[in-house]
């Protein structure tokens, strides 16, 4: 079982991960589509402002007691142009890149949201409250009647079989009886056995 001390330790780890992979990126000997993916996916983890990777974020923070708000704040200070913070011996060889990643991502955020009041500029105004509605063309209402198909009738149960003496035959009997309880003859009823 993990301690508060060491879950704290490894979130605190994680977070520094994070950093490190958006700013400083992956060794040169790993693959570059590789590294730009771990760049990218440190961004959203650190940037996003909703989503699965914001909520993430203040799951973390919340165990290493960090304001998950402060943490982007600082991250996008430092992608804007901010002093980069000391990562110990790592380099931060690669905050060009970031910066590059995350201006990138503003644009295209920048130009969804033109998209979206674009969109939203063409769709047609509803009328205001003292302005009439306008006329709409009646269309004929066509009404049909669905018959729903009679059930058809059931055949009746064939007849049990009959013994020459009259009593009903047992067509069924148990493969093992020795694993059956006993039949009380009040019971026979139940299992189609007319009694005598």
């Amino acid at each position: 079982m993990t301690t508060a001390y060491e879950e704290t330790q490894l979130y605190l780890a994680v977070m520094k991960q994070a950093v490190v992979d958006l700013f400083a990126g992956t060794p040169s000997s790993s693959n570059p589509k590789e590294g730009d993916l771990i760049r990218r996916e440190a961004l959203a983890f650190l940037t996003d402002a909703s989503g699965p990777w914001a909520n993430m974020r203040a799951e973390i923070c919340l165990v290493i007691d960090r304001d998950p708000n402060e943490v982007r704040e600082t991250i996008t200070a430092i992608l804007d142009g901010g002093d980069m913070p000391y990562l110990g011996d790592v380099r931060a060889n690669g905050i060009d890149k970031a910066r590059a990643l995350w201006t990138d991502q503003k644009a295209f955020e920048a130009a969804a949201h033109a998209e979206r009041l674009r969109r939203r500029a063409e769709r047609p105004k509803a009328p205001a409250a003292d302005e009439p509605a306008p006329e709409q063309p009646r269309l004929h209402r066509i009404v049909t009647k669905k018959v729903a198909p009679s059930p058809a009738p059931a055949a009746p149960p064939p007849p049990p079989p009959v013994t020459k003496s009259g009593r009903i035959r047992e067509t069924k009997r148990a493969a093992k009886p020795w694993l059956c309880p006993p039949r009380d003859p009040a019971d026979d009823w139940l299992y189609g056995i007319a009694s005598a």
